[in-house]
C-alpha cells in the first residue's frame, strides 16, 4: 500500500456534488437528538444537538467555508448543516468511512489557501483542484485510497502489540534555556501575505499546516532539521521542518539545534515548548529575547545532558508513530 502512485488533479466539482447548508437561527433551535453541524474545528463539526427534520442523510463530508474555514469532517449520521458549511456527496461511488478519511486529508491540504477574509464558497470549492491517485485509466483509484487507510489501521494495531510502553515520569527532568539548546535567528526572507507560485514552503504565523502559509518560487534559505516558533499571529505555535524552507522575518524565529536532534526528539521538544504558549499572546509577542530566556524541562541523563534516547523511544511508541 505504501508504493508511489501516479496522481492527477481533479476539480472538486468533478468528484463531489456540493451543496450549501441552510441557516437556522438560535431562536428556532430546540434541543434534541439531531447533529447540528457548524463552522467549528472540533467535535467532528457538531456544534449542538437539535430537534429538527434531518437536512442530510449522512455518509458524506462537510467542509467549513466560513468560520474555521477548510476544516472537513465525515458525517456518518443524519444531520442539519448551517449555512457556513458546504456538504459534499461523492459522485459515481458509495462513500465509506475509510475513503472519506483519505479524501478529507487531501481536501484539508487546501485549507491554507482560504481564511475568514477569503471564504471557501461553494463556487470556489467546485473549482478547487485536489490531487488524487489514479488507476490505469486516469480515473480516481478509490480502491487504493480505501486500502491505504485500512493499512494505516492495521499497522497501528501491530505497532501496539510489539512495542513496550514507556511512562512519562517528569520528576527527574531538568530545566534548560532554549538559548542553551538552540541557536535562535531571524529569517532574512521577504515578508509575504500569500503566494502559490512555486514549490518552496514559506513558514509564517499560522498555527496550522506546519506553519506553511504559501509555496514560493525561491531557493530555500533555512535548513531542514530545525524548529520554528511563531512570534506573532498564532504566538508560540512551534513546528519541526524536515525539509528546507523560507520563513517570515516578522512572524517566526528559527531554532537550529546545538545537539544531534532527529525528527523524534524534535517533535518531543516541540510539544514541550508549546506547553508555554499560554504565557504569550498577540499583545505579548514571543520575540527573540523572550525565546532566548524561555526555560523548559526535558528528560536528562545523570550527567545533565539531554536524554535523547528516551525522547526518541517515547515518540516511537505513540500510536501511528510509524507515519512520522
Amino acid at each position: 500500500m505504501k508504493t508511489e502512485r501516479r496522481t492527477k488533479l481533479f476539480k472538486m466539482g468533478e468528484i463531489f456534488t456540493i451543496s450549501k447548508g441552510k441557516r437556522l437561527t438560535k431562536e428556532n433551535m430546540i434541543e434534541g437528538n439531531l447533529n447540528y453541524i457548524g463552522a467549528i474545528s472540533t467535535n467532528n463539526g457538531v456544534r449542538q444537538k437539535i430537534d429538527a427534520p434531518e437536512q442530510y442523510t449522512g455518509n458524506c463530508i462537510t467542509v467549513n467555508y466560513n468560520g474555521s474555514v477548510g476544516y472537513a469532517f465525515y458525517q456518518s449520521q443524519p444531520f442539519w448543516a448551517s449555512d457556513d458549511v458546504n456538504v459534499l456527496f461523492l459522485k459515481d461511488r458509495e462513500l465509506t468511512e475509510s475513503l472519506a478519511l483519505f479524501l478529507i486529508t487531501v481536501i484539508q491540504h487546501n485549507r491554507y489557501r482560504f481564511s475568514y477574509g477569503r471564504k471557501w464558497t461553494l463556487e470556489k470549492m467546485e473549482e478547487t483542484n485536489i490531487s488524487l491517485p489514479v488507476d490505469e485509466y486516469g480515473e480516481p483509484d478509490y480502491v487504493y485510497m480505501e486500502n491505504y487507510i485500512a493499512s494505516l489501521k492495521a499497522d497501528h494495531i501491530q505497532s501496539n502489540i510489539i512495542q513496550k510502553k514507556l511512562s512519562l515520569d517528569t520528576s527527574n527532568w531538568i530545566s534548560y534555556r532554549l538559548s542553551d539548546l538552540f541557536d535562535i535567528a531571524t529569517s532574512s526572507d521577504a515578508n509575504l501575505q500569500s503566494s502559490n507560485s512555486g514549490c518552496t514552503p514559506y513558514v509564517a504565523s499560522s498555527g496550522d499546516n506546519n506553519g506553511v502559509t504559501a509555496y514560493i518560487d525561491s531557493s530555500p534559505s533555512q535548513k531542514a532539521n530545525t524548529l520554528t516558533i511563531a512570534r506573532n499571529g498564532s504566538v508560540g505555535s512551534t513546528f519541526y521542518h524536515d525539509e528546507p524552507y523560507c520563513a517570515s522575518p516578522d512572524d517566526v524565529r528559527i531554532l537550529s539545534p546545538k545537539f544531534p536532534m532527529n525528527k523524534y526528539s524534535a517533535l518531543f521538544i516541540k510539544t514541550v515548548i508549546e506547553k508555554e504558549k499560554f504565557r504569550y499572546a498577540y499583545g505579548r509577542k514571543l520575540g527573540t529575547k523572550r525565546i532566548m530566556q524561555l526555560t523548559i524541562k526535558l528528560p536528562a541523563n545523570s550527567d545533565g545532558s539531554l536524554d535523547l534516547d528516551f525522547m526518541e523511544n517515547y515518540m516511537k511508541q505513540l500510536p501511528y508513530s510509524d507515519r512520522i
